[in-house]
């Protein structure tokens, strides 16, 4: 009990202790020392906005003194305070650009001296470009003689390195090139210093490139696009000592291209690359292709090679779009395309027209066979209608007629139609088969009925020469007195001793005529099976 007693006593003693050395510093900061380097910092607006970290080390190590105070920001002075000093360095950044644009104008009419030719404190090339681009005097936000309110005039050059995979599906295309640009920027003349003479050009690390101002152009047709970082960031900054400033980086884009496929694959496409700035108007940025002499602005990969088409010709053009928010100026770099033939005439035409022959094939073959000749037909016409759709599976859904459609419409139409006379003339065969079975049969009837008649006529005319027979044998016998005479005489049996009666009664014959068949107008032929059904039935 008493020990807790005394460690309450020790508590009290140390609080009012703090309380009073607090009150002591603050009294002495307001009021006898004014030369203390945090009196300003702690007494502005009751805030203290540089000694944060000191005050800390003092609350950690329980220092009161005359040289340390105790104090808590809070976030709505932290914010009031950032937002003071931001203020503050845009007015003094501002003034300075102010000031420096002041001093490039005099300096480019000889009328002072430039910053940087006197300088004493810039021994290296490091200095020497921290000065140049330092944020104090060059400001990136602004653009190039924005105090003379003139445009500036960015030249440009494209370097194409490859065109390849054109799809007319999409109708787009991927390029790789090297896209530079040109323009004068007056806060980087350091023409007259000493930097002028040992190097009239400077390259500038890619990583610089966001320290001073660049245009703002960018391609309208494109769909993708990235810059090349094989191995490192493929960009060139140069600084020339009269303030030209090159800009050249690698770019791998894919850019769109509307085709008009009416006369595919007999057509020329043309492509386009378009170069425009995105915010700045024609008051301010100007673009321009750089062309001296014979040099064009425009340069092809001499060893540029595609698979389906061929560069006939390019031209650099000019353009200005209006939009909604102003007047831009643009650039057009055209590309001229050639479609190479060979392959759809190896692919497409050749075997399309093999195929129609194949179809003809089927004429010389026998209408009788037919497995053969619906084998051919059917296998022609797939084989045109599978082609043609792998072709349609190349192209765009396009409304309107293709020069390759009205071709494998031809053939398919061709390879139809002999598949049609097929059915055609198997139709006329059939009607004419029947026609001579129907002629063969009527024939043949009538013969056979000749043949029943003949023999029926026959077995009449037997029958009657019988009767007269046996009528004969039957006379003779009464009027002859005896049958033996009558049959002497009737057999011829009279004896050849008897010279007078021979000579008196001639000898009597039984003669009977057989009447000849009809004769067959025509051979008989090979009856088919309706005629073997019909023949017999008549018999």
């Amino acid at each position: 009990m008493f020990i807790f007693i005394i460690m309450i006593l020790i508590h009290y003693s140390m609080i009012t202790t703090k309380e009073t050395t607090t009150t002591t510093l603050t009294t002495t900061l307001q009021d006898g020392h004014p030369n203390n380097p945090l009196y300003q910092g702690f007494f502005r607006n009751n805030s203290p906005y540089d000694n944060e970290k000191q005050i800390l080390e003092c609350l950690n190590k329980k220092i009161f003194n005359n040289d340390h105070y105790v104090h808590q920001k809070t976030k709505e002075e932290e914010e009031e305070g950032e937002e003071e000093e931001e203020e503050e360095e845009d007015g003094k950044r501002k003034k300075n650009v102010n000031d420096q644009s002041n001093k490039t104008v005099e300096c480019t009419n000889n009328d002072c001296v430039h910053p940087l030719r006197n300088d004493s404190k810039i021994n290296t090339v490091e200095d020497f470009l921290d000065t140049l681009i330092n944020s104090s005097r060059y400001d990136r936000r602004i653009r190039p003689f924005f105090d003379q309110q003139k445009a500036c005039n960015v030249t440009m050059t494209i370097h194409i390195n490859t065109i390849s995979a054109i799809n007319e599906v999409n109708m787009d295309y991927n390029t790789d090139l090297i896209f530079r640009q040109s323009w004068y920027d007056p806060r980087l003349n350091f023409s007259g210093t000493d930097w002028a003479t040992k190097s009239p050009q400077i390259t500038l690390h890619y990583s610089l490139i966001d320290r001073i101002w660049v245009p703002d152009s960018f391609f309208r047709n494109a769909k993708e696009g990235k810059r090349s970082d094989i191995t490192v960031p493929n960009r060139l900054i140069r600084v020339h000592k009269d303030g030209k400033v090159l800009y050249s980086q690698r770019l791998l884009l894919k850019l769109d291209c509307q085709m008009k496929l009416q006369k595919f694959p007999l057509d020329n496409q043309t492509c386009v690359v378009n170069i425009g700035s995105y915010g700045f108007g024609t008051t301010d940025l100007a673009f321009f292709w750089e062309e001296s002499g014979n040099v064009s602005a425009i340069r092809v990969n001499e060893d540029l090679e595609m698979p389906d088409f061929v560069l006939s010709n390019h031209e650099a053009r000019y353009c200005n779009r209006t939009t909604a928010t102003g007047n831009f100026t643009c650039l057009l770099v055209v590309l001229h395309l050639k479609r190479l033939f060979g392959y759809y005439l190896v692919q497409v035409y050749i075997p399309s027209m093999l195929i129609v022959i194949l179809s003809f094939v089927s004429f010389w073959i026998d209408h009788k066979s037919v497995p053969a000749r619906i084998s051919v037909g059917l296998l022609t016409v797939l084989t045109v209608t599978t082609q043609s759709s792998g072709i349609r599976s190349q192209l765009p859904r396009v409304s309107y007629i293709k020069a390759i459609d009205v071709w494998m419409s031809a053939c398919l139409v061709f390879v139809f139609a002999g598949l049609l006379e097929y059915a055609l003339v198997n139709v006329i065969a059939r009607k004419g088969e029947l026609k001579q079975q129907v002629r063969f049969s009527k024939e043949v009837i009538g013969n056979r009925l000749a043949h029943v008649h003949f023999y029926r006529q026959k077995e009449a005319i037997g029958s009657a020469d019988t009767m007269e027979t046996l009528v004969t044998k039957r006379n003779n016998n009464g009027g002859g007195g005896g049958g033996n005479a009558v049959s002497g005489g009737q057999y011829s049996s009279v004896s050849p001793s008897s010279p007078s009666l021979a000579n008196s009664v001639p000898p009597v014959q039984a003669q009977i005529v057989i009447p000849q068949a009809p004769p067959i107008s025509k051979a008989a032929k090979p009856v088919r099976d309706s005629a073997q059904f019909v023949i017999p039935i008549l018999y």
